[in-house]
């Protein structure tokens, strides 16, 4: 059980934009916990808490305040990049009852965390799995308190042990998420919808994401983030089979999300396959049909297969779209494309790709 122990501490340093945060948790261990799990138990905890009071200073940042976030949003983007120091560890209380305590230090560097929410601000599909990720939060810290409780009232030793693997598999997840979180805040912005961003991405970065995320999978298969971001980082490496393979999984056990089926229709425009790529296209348009993204691949799709006059319909919804203006890049594609696509024996020349 936690003790209602908790320090803060908002430290200045050398730099105005970093704010340090100090939090500490004590964890009384009950007779059927092990020292492993009641760390891994404490460190979770004094994270939380350390992630509340950064979020409760972030919030009060007027920038933050112009961009209208949710509590959620900012919890969820702040854990994608505070610095976790443990700078205290102990064991003390008795020998009937001893607990294990943990002081750390968490660093956040706003202006780095303002620069990742301008970039996940233009993309509906990057916020939505925010949202996500904030409910998958809860319910791993729920699931993982129930299970606390669960294994300090039992007294049956065969019953705790199946209570105690049952802990260790929730840690794991709740882990491994925060290790996704960090990963997608970090990551996912820099890939984006289209493999020519112009975001420089080092191969060792994707080579240590993907170890990552592919350790995130094998703890949770239902990670529906880690699949995604790990069929991104595939594509870029051009490994179309295994991030193609990513997508098809995640569609398996969620075939309404449409965030997959617009991934695998870039993935497989990408690689020639213009029919099945617009397949997933129509999908997201039937669910999303307002969607940005969608209108500007099935348009540029449409183009590809020479079907210019759909495909100019298309373009020209998502030029119209306000929201096109934060992605210059794709307006000069779809003005070079209709301006091609309306020259005179446009259907019958083969249109050069972007």
């Amino acid at each position: 059980m936690f003790l209602p122990l908790l320090s803060v501490l908002l430290l200045p340093v050398a730099y105005a934009e970093v704010k340090v945060i100090e939090a500490d948790s004590a964890y009384v261990m009950s007779d059927n916990d092990s020292k492993i799990d009641a760390r891994r138990i404490a460190m979770q905890e004094v994270k939380r808490k350390a992630l509340e009071l950064a979020g409760t200073y972030i919030e009060s940042l007027t920038e933050v305040k112009n961009y209208e976030l949710t509590k959620d949003e900012v919890r969820t983007y702040t854990s994608g990049i505070m610095e976790t120091e443990v700078v205290t560890e102990q064991m003390r209380g008795t020998a009937d009852h001893p607990e294990i305590y943990i002081k750390a230090r968490c660093k956040i560097d706003t202006d780095v965390l303002m620069k990742l929410i301008e970039h996940y601000r233009d993309s509906e599909d990057l916020k939505e799995q925010l949202e996500a990720s904030a409910k998958e939060s809860e319910a791993l810290r729920k699931e993982r308190d129930d299970l606390v409780r669960q294994l300090a009232a039992e007294k049956d030793k065969g019953k705790a042990e199946e209570t105690r693997k049952k802990l260790d598999t929730a840690l794991a997840k709740e882990e491994t998420h925060d290790d996704t979180t960090r990963v997608w805040t970090n990551l996912a912005y820099k890939l984006g919808e289209d493999d020519k961003n112009g975001h420089e991405i080092q191969q060792a970065e994707l080579d240590n994401s993907a170890i990552v995320l592919e350790r995130a999978i094998t703890v949770n298969p239902q990670n529906q983030r880690a699949h995604i971001l790990l069929a991104v980082i595939y594509q870029k490496k051009g490994d179309y089979a295994s991030a193609e393979n990513e997508l098809r999984t995640v569609i398996q056990h969620n075939p309404s999300n449409p965030i997959p089926h617009m991934r695998l229709g870039i993935l497989l425009r990408q690689t020639g396959r213009y029919e099945e790529a617009l397949r997933e296209f129509h999908f997201v348009e039937r669910l999303r049909p307002h969607n940005l993204m969608m209108l500007y691949y099935t348009g540029m799709t449409l183009r590809d297969m020479k079907r210019c006059g759909r495909s100019v319909q298309y373009l020209h919804k998502f030029l119209k779209d306000e929201r096109s203006n934060r992605f210059p890049k794709y307006q000069d594609r779809a003005l070079r494309s209709i301006e091609v696509c309306t020259e005179p024996g446009a259907h019958q020349r083969k249109i050069s790709q972007d």
